[in-house]
């Protein structure tokens, strides 16, 4: 359930983030596209996020996986807010916004955050009175981690995602590349690169936020040329220009 760890495991993996995908929403019909490890979207007026894992289907339809060891790390308000910001990133100036696509923010929790007893929880938008669906086509699953029930598909993937054995592995993909990552010389270059890419976008994710709260008081202030605010922080000039914008908008 580590993280890191499974960022190497499915980062660019289709068959493995597709096999998940299919086994957590019960789709068979489901076919990855496109899966990108860390992606980071920024937000200039607020907080920016990074996705442990982003994939994209064959039908337009955009996931967002997280996994989590820390309940605290798994409040409702988090996948609140990565729906949102994902919503902000999907629409280009002027597209209509019945152009957003269907979207799903899945937290696999190494324990039952939210203590239903339940192996897995969906949710949608509704109208409270009648419990019609709004059909805004956002949706926010919960898988518990701490059920490992042997006799069903999803139990068998919460016991893999935390098995550090791949012979107790009940599925082979993920016991293939669990082998490769730990057993072979090519996959701990690539797990000793993830720990050093790891660290540099801590590093750089520090510097930036500070770059942004001092650029936003620059613009604020109107003391200088956004040129010049560019030219004294590591914020490109479009940027700045993106947040004097919203900051005077």
């Amino acid at each position: 359930m580590d993280d890191i760890f499974m960022n190497a495991c499915l980062g660019g993996d289709l068959e493995l983030t597709e096999l998940i995908l299919r086994i957590v929403l019960d789709r068979n019909d489901l076919h990855v596209l496109s899966v990108e490890s860390q992606r980071v979207m920024t937000n200039l007026v607020g907080r920016s996020i990074e996705l442990d894992i982003a994939a994209t289907d064959d039908a337009g339809v955009e996931y967002n996986i997280e996994i989590q060891q820390a309940d605290s790390e798994a409040n409702p308000r988090r996948a609140r807010y990565h729906s949102s910001v994902i919503d902000a990133h999907a629409l280009k100036k002027n597209t209509p916004f019945k152009a957003l696509p269907e979207t799903y923010v899945i937290f696999i929790t190494k324990n039952d955050v939210l203590k239903g007893g339940r192996p897995i929880y969906f949710f949608e938008r509704m109208e409270v009175k009648t419990g019609r669906p709004l059909g805004d086509g956002t949706h926010i699953v919960y898988v518990n981690g701490a059920d490992k029930n042997a006799e069903t598909a999803l139990g068998r993937l919460m016991n893999d995602l935390q098995c550090a054995n791949p012979d107790k592995m009940f599925y082979k993909p993920i016991a293939d590349k669990v082998r490769y990552l730990k057993e072979t010389d090519e996959g701990e270059k690539i797990m000793s690169q993830v720990m050093d890419d790891w660290m540099q976008e801590i590093v750089n994710e520090t510097s930036e936020r500070k770059d942004l709260e001092y650029a936003q008081k620059l613009i604020q202030f109107g003391v200088m040329s956004l040129e010049d605010i560019a030219n004294l922080t590591t914020l490109s000039l479009e940027k700045v220009q993106t947040l004097a914008n919203e900051i005077n908008a």
